[in-house]
């Protein structure tokens, strides 16, 4: 095992930077015409009359598709857990229930004449007054249908502990609406044979599911249908569920007998393939005078559509990331309103919900007097207090004293505007981080080749993270190569069945079964260098045969012979190991597996413009066993811009009037940039988790976004006086 551990080079790096990497958009599809979406301008009625006279007629127009003549579609029950984005299936009636909402489909010989020719197209609504949210109408939401986790929970008598407690702390915590603005829109080119099989080359961190939901919609068996993303252009959550431009291009592929490529503008991104929704926290803490928490109550509002009951579950962290003797309670609700769905971004429910508690956590150490690192040094806890478990490992307590002593937060003087650079305030904020780790089933398969080095394939996906780079560090070190003899195939429906890429789960489970593939092959053959007719290695044991740069050696022997060797003395072009690994649910589990972090702020703080800047940051990060240091170190450091965008920059703005996303780009819509972020220090303090992943890893990619803007905030608090509970943190606010 020597390719673990190592921080070797995106094996996919090459073809990227040069150009070489086709994403979906930029395939060659001879003969494919192009699509354009034209949206609703109302967000709230339904269509008098759709007149598609002059479309029809329009220079290079195939086809027009609206409610009145699309093909009917099979509606899907809303789940957390099923990938479609949304229930409300697009051309379907003549109702209105958010602006941007398809209204028709135009399919041309080429984008420009579909765009120009939907222009053309004579609507006419009846307008209702849409509902647009405000964080006043927290106190107006219900409680939806159970879903993915219960929506409330209660431990004890929280309500109680903080009542009858010695220090209590109580506050609103408000987060606007935010978009995940990938670099590459979302496309889809679709294309059926002359055997009825449909091949969707589609922008998304899920193939197999795409098939499920594309397959259930159009009734189309799941083997007829294949879905392909090699490359992926940035996703976030985005790209983990399939959005109705994906089944219009099917049926418009359909329509007019040939391929048809759909690609969103930015500003279609806004209303066509979901946002992480707004959330009102209220959160109390009741603690003794030593800072011990004794109660913890958490409730979380989000606004959701009118047609779906997603549940932003921002207060889940408090059930599971401190102690609390007295008692700990959390409840989430809805409010329902007229926007396209909400769906999960980088990092779901987790950014959002540490925002309030470790909020909290900060203005209950200034009100204990007590020093925020050792305040939570004093509340942290070797069981998890929702289940009851021990936890799987939790090195925790490493991340804050570790990252504390790399920070240097003991020369920081506690109180509030006491730091100052010049005319700069400093201040200086931590905040701690708890992430769940998802166990989910995965195949692969691994072919040992008749030149000696192997091929690895799998559903799965690389997002941007190294899974391919990953994938192959791992199937070398089992099969005794060097990683460069290892070729990775991803992202394509007719490989073994994997799962999305989502909630950083890929290196601990879809690697997991590329180990157990690459095994299954190494084994396979030491099987046949000790069976075969006139083997050399006839008598010894399995347990006898070492692997190293491709060649099988007997120990305390000079024996030896490469996999090329084998294969061609046998007569085999290849052999096939297949890896399944089905883990059990974590739910299931003996143990409670999480991935923790604790993360360290500076910012410098204009007094007169109130213009916060990122001074200095470290993360300290418990992910288990990092299989490679400089794909971790990336995603450490993409999160903790994420989260900087977060504290400091993003919201998507909503017209009360019209219903409308207002900042539809990257001019409108802030996100940070190269100047806005300092030189970044990742620590990783993880041990092996053997309950996380036969790897020992734990999920990182997300843990890194969350808890950043928390300590930004409590840095900003610190550096100010001012308690900024609403997100972003925008220079009116500290004026």
């Amino acid at each position: 095992m020597n390719a673990i551990g190592q921080p070797i080079l995106r094996v996919d790096g090459r073809r990227k930077v040069t150009g070489g990497a086709q994403y979906t958009a930029d395939l060659p599809a001879p003969g494919a015409a192009h699509a354009a979406i034209v949206h609703s301008t109302i967000a709230n009625g339904r269509t008098v009359s759709i007149d598609t006279t002059a479309a029809e007629k329009a220079p290079g127009v195939l086809a027009v598709l609206t409610h009145h003549n699309t093909p009917r579609m099979n509606p899907l029950p809303w789940s957390h857990l099923r990938p479609q984005g949304q229930t409300y299936l697009p051309l379907q009636d003549d109702k209105i229930h958010y602006a941007g909402q398809p209204v028709a489909l135009v399919v041309a010989e080429t984008r420009d004449q579909a765009i120009y020719a939907g222009t053309l197209i004579g609507i006419e609504y009846e307008v209702d007054r849409p509902v647009v949210f405000r964080p006043e109408m927290a106190k107006e939401a219900i409680e939806p249908p159970q879903r993915m986790w219960p929506l409330s929970s209660s431990l004890g008598n929280a309500d109680k502990a903080i009542a009858d407690a010695a220090v209590r702390i109580e506050g609103s915590y408000t987060m606007p609406d935010r978009h995940h603005n990938p670099m590459e829109p979302h496309a889809t080119l679709a294309a059926w044979d002359e055997n009825g099989t449909l091949t969707l080359y589609d922008s998304t961190q899920m193939v197999v599911g795409t098939r499920k939901v594309v397959s259930l919609v159009l009734a189309v068996p799941e083997e007829k249908i294949n879905v392909v993303c090699e490359f992926l252009g940035g996703g976030f959550g985005g790209k983990s569920w399939s959005w109705p431009h994906t089944l219009l291009a099917a049926l418009a592929a359909k329509a007019v007998n040939r391929p048809v490529r759909v690609q969103l503008t930015r500003a279609q991104m806004y209303s066509m393939v979901g946002h992480q929704a707004a959330t009102v926290q209220t959160i109390a803490l009741g603690a003794d005078r030593n800072g011990k928490l004794t109660g913890i109550h958490h409730d979380s509002v989000n606004p959701t559509s009118v047609f779906d009951d997603y549940v932003e579950y921002a207060a889940l962290a408090s059930r599971h990331l401190w102690g609390a003797s007295g008692g700990i309670s959390t409840r989430h609700r809805v409010v329902h309103v007229n926007r396209n769905s909400p769906v999960v971004l980088r990092a779901p429910m987790e950014a959002q919900g540490h925002f309030a508690l470790e909020s909290a956590m900060d203005e209950l150490a200034y009100a204990t007097g007590i020093d925020p690192v050792e305040l939570r040094l004093r509340n942290d806890t070797d069981t998890d207090p929702y289940s009851g478990r021990p936890f799987s490992t939790r090195a925790l307590r490493e991340c804050l004293i570790e990252g504390a002593a790399r920070f240097g937060w003991a020369k920081r003087t506690p109180e509030p505007r006491s730091m100052r650079d010049g005319r700069y305030l400093i201040g200086q904020g931590v905040a701690a981080a708890i992430f769940t780790h998802w166990r989910w089933p995965g195949k692969a398969r691994v072919t040992l080749q008749g030149e000696g080095s192997a091929l690895v394939e799998a559903a799965a996906h690389d997002i941007g993270t190294g899974t391919y780079t990953v994938m192959a560090q791992v199937a070398a070190d089992a099969l005794g190569l060097s990683p460069d003899r290892v070729v990775v195939r991803l992202g394509d429906t007719r490989l073994p069945e994997s799962h999305p890429a989502i909630g950083s789960s890929t290196v601990a489970n879809a690697t997991a079964a590329v180990m157990l593939a690459a095994r299954a092959a190494r084994d396979k053959a030491i099987e046949l260098a000790l069976t075969w007719r006139d083997s050399p290695f006839a008598g010894a044991a399995p347990g006898d045969v070492t692997i190293a740069d491709g060649t099988l050696s007997v120990a305390r022997s000079n024996l030896n012979i490469t996999y090329a060797e084998l294969l061609a003395r046998n007569e085999l072009s290849c052999l096939v190991g297949d890896g399944d690994y089905n883990p059990v649910e974590e739910v299931a589990g003996p143990k409670a597996i999480f991935s923790f972090s604790a993360v360290f702020a500076e910012v410098r703080v204009d007094p007169d413009l109130g213009l916060v800047r990122l001074n200095r940051f470290i993360g300290a990060y418990d992910a288990g066993r990092i299989i490679n240091p400089k794909t971790a170190r990336s995603q450490a450091i993409g999160g903790t811009i994420w989260g900087v965008g977060q504290a400091l920059l993003e919201q998507s703005e909503t017209d009360a009037v019209t219903g409308r996303f207002l900042n539809r780009n990257y001019s409108g819509y802030l996100v940070p940039t190269n100047a806005d972020i300092p030189e970044l220090d990742i620590l990783f303090v993880g041990d092996f988790d053997e309950e996380a992943s036969p790897l020992g890893a734990k999920g990182l990619g997300e843990l890194t976004a969350v808890s950043v803007a928390p300590a930004i905030a409590n840095a900003v608090f610190h550096a100010t006086g001012k308690r900024i509970r609403d997100l972003p943190i925008a220079m009116e606010k500290l004026l």
